[in-house]
């Protein structure tokens, strides 16, 4: 990842919050396991979410988006994430916006698997008519994830 000049770039304090806003809602929608409404509802119609950091791929499309998490929520029994260092990184008036976030998550899976992951959330956002909207999502391992059995 490419290192950003601080200070950070000028945003409306209004947008600052809002953006700040929707990267806490994604991970609240996260740990609200079996919420793919939720889920989904933060992402763009042709978001990008890009799981290449945990071996996975790209996921691309809302619809897809929700599918994946539907699939994911089956085997989950609990989750937790933890943001903090939220940081516009660019704003470009009125409808763009990049955003970084790191996140400690923790997953445990119906199986007794736990996964924690330390990461830093990439996020490409868009202003839609009803509000700001995850056009991509990718992360950076900040530590190898670790994964247990139970």
């Amino acid at each position: 990842m490419t290192a950003v000049p601080y200070p950070a770039p000028a945003c409306p304090a209004e947008d600052r919050i809002a953006l700040a806003d929707l990267v806490i809602a994604y991970a609240s929608a996260v740990d609200d396991i079996g919420n793919v409404d939720g889920v989904g509802s933060l992402f763009s119609d042709a978001a990008v979410y890009d799981l290449s950091a945990l071996g996975m791929g790209e996921i691309v499309g809302q619809a897809a988006i929700r599918a994946f998490f539907r699939d994911a929520f089956a085997g989950m029994a609990q989750n937790a994430h933890f943001i903090s260092n939220i940081a516009v990184r660019a704003y470009t008036p009125p409808d763009d916006a990049r955003v970084q976030a790191y996140g400690h998550a923790f997953s445990l899976g119906k199986d007794g698997t736990l996964l924690e992951v330390k990461a830093r959330y990439s996020l490409t956002v868009v202003r839609t008519r009803e509000s700001w909207r995850i056009a991509r999502l990718g992360m950076d391992m900040l530590l190898p994830p670790i994964t247990t059995r139970g």
